[in-house]
């Protein structure tokens, strides 16, 4: 299962610059700490190449939450 949403034009500001930017959350049970450096890579490539958003101003948050704190259909993982 996976989702995601899209919120543009929206007012942020980082390090006190207006820049366009991005931040991004992705959470995944299981998601292996190692693999968080060719995601980071990958996603800040398509911002840059869909959105025009540099690299220096995507920051993105991962998460691996435990199976039984993420629910769906009425029960957990």
């Amino acid at each position: 299962m996976s989702w995601s949403s899209y919120k543009g034009k929206m007012d942020m500001l980082f390090a006190g610059d207006t820049a366009p930017l991005a931040y991004l959350e992705l959470k995944s049970l299981g998601l292996p700490e190692e693999q968080t450096p060719g995601l980071s890579a990958d996603l800040c490539y398509f911002m840059e190449a869909r959105f025009s958003v540099p690299p220096e101003r995507v920051y993105i948050e991962f998460t691996s939450p435990p199976r039984h704190l993420f629910g769906w259909n009425g029960g957990t993982f």
